[in-house]
């Protein structure tokens, strides 16, 4: 049990992406090059801009982020600046799976962050695409 316990909270917290080859941990497979998406509204709470994620199905999420070295921002196809990411944009948000256990918690290695479109801009290509 004490086993279980150590490799639940090393998976938590992260602990086994750096020790990878820890004589305490065994059997725990670490997938690599993987890229996990979320996707919520870009919001201020309590001073910390971040990404809200909410409708999960158990309970409202905050994640704060930063965009990697090499990181993108995207708006409708095309490459934007992080400044054009605006309060209330919904945003997909693609990291490495990871999560920093600070307050308040921090998607790390962030390498992508697609602007979605609002309601508005979809009805509007929709009527675009339509009419041709």
């Amino acid at each position: 049990m004490k086993n279980f316990l150590f490799a639940a909270l090393s998976l938590v917290s992260n602990f086994s992406k750096y020790k990878e080859n820890s004589p305490d941990i065994k059997g725990v497979e670490i997938e690599k090059n993987s890229q996990f998406m979320i996707t919520g509204t870009y919001e201020n709470v309590n001073n910390f801009w971040g990404l809200s994620v909410t409708n999960t199905g158990t309970e409202d999420y905050f994640y704060t982020f930063e965009l990697d070295d090499f990181g993108k921002v995207y708006k409708n196809g095309h490459e934007v600046s992080f400044s054009d990411i605006k309060e209330g944009d919904k945003l997909n948000v693609t990291y490495d799976g990871s999560v920093s256990l600070v307050y308040p918690p921090k998607l790390n290695n962030v390498s992508k962050i697609e602007i979605l479109p609002t309601p508005e801009e979809k009805a509007a290509k929709e009527k675009e695409n339509s009419g041709k």
